[in-house]
């Protein structure tokens, strides 16, 4: 049987290794569950180092398509569901911690959850409303309890998602999970954000129970909108005392050497010897001879 050999080109021959190692998953060669040949093995029957082989195993246990445990071959697993979330997950909170990842983020909340809370105003049944009442009822009844106001909070918009009926849709909020806890755990500490979020959470709910899928896209979006500009003052004001703050420790902490670094100059300055008191400023001068007392005696000798 011939074997693919991996051409030398301008691409790692690692990626390469691991598309054809998909490949044979993919043809049946290797099913979910069977161990793959060793490294050594894959290393001969693909003309590659093992470095390369033991490289595009790692790749392919990114993707969920094996399992790599140490002391024994690589085993082949089929990706689950929560893995790629997992993976979006992490994706997503890398993207809002670069550039303008967050203000993306935002856009991308504004279109779901309106969209979602139309759908949910449509489809919602009397139960369905009755279950979402409940998530607000617990949402206000943590007003003072921060921890627990923000897990009610997400799971009131998490409740939305499930009236609408759609798997991919609670499968999108859980993606969004870690970084929407993120985000009001900043946002929550602004004035009167609590308030805001149970009056706008009351109005959202009423407007579903009312089955109204306009006003439920125009409560939501006003809803985020708020949270948005809560968020980005929340980080202004953080930003802006953690500078002040390092200013005055930098202050703080560089004033007792400069005092003492001054306090060395004034003394160079304030004390000097005689001689070098006479002496011109500004002409290298030699060494002044110091006058000796003699005693009357060798003197008048």
């Amino acid at each position: 049987m011939n074997m693919p050999q991996i051409q030398a080109g301008r691409r790692k021959r690692s990626h390469e290794v691991a598309e054809l190692i998909e490949a044979a998953i993919s043809s049946g060669e290797f099913a979910v569950g069977d161990k793959l040949p060793s490294e050594k093995e894959l290393a001969e029957r693909y003309g590659v180092g093992r470095p390369s082989v033991r490289e595009a195993l790692f790749l392919l246990q990114q993707q969920g398509r094996v399992d790599i445990m140490s002391g024994t071959r690589a085993q082949v697993t089929a990706p689950s569901p929560s893995f790629f979330a997992a993976q979006l997950a992490a994706l997503v909170k890398q993207t809002a911690a670069r550039g303008k990842g967050q203000a993306h983020l935002e856009e991308v909340r504004l279109l779901f959850e309106s969209g979602v809370a139309w759908q949910a105003a449509e489809r919602a049944t009397a139960e369905d409303i009755e279950r979402l009442k409940a998530k607000l009822d617990a949402n206000v009844a943590a007003f003072n309890n921060t921890p627990e106001f923000i897990r009610t909070d997400v799971a009131f918009h998490y409740e939305l998602t499930v009236i609408t009926r759609n798997p991919i849709f609670a499968a999108v909020h859980d993606i969004l999970s870690q970084w929407l806890v993120d985000q009001r755990t900043t946002t929550i500490h602004m004035p009167d954000a609590d308030r805001f979020s149970v009056r706008d959470h009351t109005a959202i709910f009423e407007a579903v129970a009312a089955h109204d899928p306009m006003r439920a896209f125009h409560e939501m979006t006003s809803h985020l909108r708020l949270i948005s500009q809560l968020y980005t003052e929340s980080k202004r004001l953080h930003d802006e005392i953690m500078r002040t703050d390092m200013g005055r420790l930098a202050r703080t902490a560089g004033r007792p050497g400069e005092e003492a670094h001054a306090g060395t100059q004034a003394r160079r300055v304030t004390t000097p010897t005689p001689a070098a008191a006479a002496r011109p400023v500004g002409r290298r001068q030699r060494r002044p001879r110091h006058d000796v007392e003699f005693p009357a005696a060798d003197r008048d000798a």
